[in-house]
């Protein structure tokens, strides 16, 4: 995606870096949504949609909003070319095997692993004076479960790990900031070396395995998109549910009743998660490109074009959400874009819904879980949430 040279002057509408921005991006998008829902960023060089309606459409329909850019003659480094970056028929059997390897897995089994770790985590933060829910809960026990769930050992969490996170984070916005788009191809690169050892000596349980025992006869060469494809799962599979729970329980302290709500029993932790996914799901933009001219809303988008589906803007729709601002814990039905649509839906949802009622369900079963500081955003638009998160488990 192209971008435009004079990015530092404020766009009138959308600037995603603002502090205020990222600290609350919802004002924002109502504006938008009420003012122009399909609006033409000249920065960004991408039409940007706020309305469900419109959002969904986007996500579901492959063949006119493509997440192959090279389908409009934007060139895709090869480290970027994966699950994610293919449409259909190119995908489909490589998303067969994704599909099979992770229903494959025993989500029953994993769940009962995971709540004894949750609750050893727990058992060791109970008491103190105070810890950062990110970095010592959340972080942990993603990637605890990615990797359980995957087969593979844990990677040592050092300083490497974490810039190289760090540099894949920052390379999500390169739309805004280009300087982090090569730091973060080399520390995708970084990654697949990992999963290249993975795919070699296998662990013969987990969805890694499964992949490597059933790709023979499945259509999917064993190259650089099957690499890519599993290191893009595996990062995604910590990162995005780390956020989700920080952006979910910094909710459930600081949105009036929110808390006792759930700790009532009177809502079923299974419908509050959806809620929360909805209310404050991380993933904000979803871009794609236009491979043949279309209307949306009214507007031409033109063959060669980008549009952005702005998923947090589409989630607090009044058109498809009643009363959206507020956090309903009850809400049902709740047909939240937080895990996409259609064939670039998200593999691994099962899972992360899993997590979030362990986590959350452990909290609920322990001392009132309370706010020790102030929450700290990251200063990032595309992939939304807390870098730090102060608490304290006390009576």
């Amino acid at each position: 995606m192209t971008v435009s040279p004079d990015l530092d002057e404020a766009d009138r509408l959308f600037n995603p870096l603002d502090p205020q921005t990222l600290a609350d991006p919802y004002p924002v998008y109502r504006r938008m949504r009420e003012t122009e829902p399909v609006y033409w960023h000249r920065q960004i060089d991408s039409w940007m949609l706020t309305r469900y309606a419109d959002c969904s459409e986007v996500l579901r329909n492959s063949e006119v909003f493509s997440t192959d850019f090279r389908k409009i003659g934007i060139p895709t480094p090869p480290t970027l070319l994966s699950l994610q970056t293919l449409d259909p028929p190119d995908q489909s059997a490589l998303r067969h095997l994704a599909l099979d390897a992770v229903r494959a897995q025993d989500l029953t089994a994993i769940r009962a692993e995971l709540t004894a770790y949750a609750d050893r985590l727990f058992d060791e933060l109970t008491g103190r004076e105070s810890f950062d829910f990110i970095r010592e809960l959340a972080d942990t026990f993603t990637l605890k479960a990615i990797t359980r769930f995957m087969g593979v050992e844990p990677p040592a969490t050092d300083e490497t790990f974490d810039r190289m996170n760090d540099d894949v984070d920052h390379s999500m916005d390169s739309q805004l900031d280009p300087d982090g788009a090569e730091p973060g191809l080399r520390a995708r690169e970084h990654f697949n070396a990992l999963v290249r050892e993975w795919f070699a000596a296998p662990s013969g349980q987990g969805a890694v395995s499964y992949v490597v025992e059933h790709l023979p006869g499945s259509g999917v060469p064993q190259d650089e998109v099957l690499v890519n494809s599993v290191r893009a799962f595996f990062h995604a599979g910590f990162e995005v549910p780390s956020r989700f729970l920080g952006n979910a329980v910094g909710a459930l302290l600081t949105v009036p009743g929110a808390w006792e709500s759930l700790a009532s029993g009177e809502v079923a932790l299974e419908t509050a998660v959806e809620e929360l996914l909805r209310f404050g799901g991380p993933v904000q933009a979803l871009a794609r490109a236009v491979t043949r001219d279309t209307v949306v809303g009214g507007r031409t988008l033109r063959k060669g074009q980008v549009v952005t589906a702005l998923i947090g803007a589409a989630n607090r729709d009044p058109a498809q959400f009643a009363d959206p601002e507020r956090l309903d814990l009850s809400r049902k039905p709740n047909p939240h874009l937080s895990f996409g649509r259609g064939s670039h839906s998200c593999l691994g949802l099962n899972l992360a819904r899993l997590e979030a009622q362990v986590v959350i369900g452990a909290l609920l079963a322990r001392p009132r879980l309370r706010l020790a500081g102030e929450p700290v955003v990251r200063p990032n638009g595309t992939l939304r949430g807390l870098s730090r998160l102060p608490v304290t488990l006390s009576t």
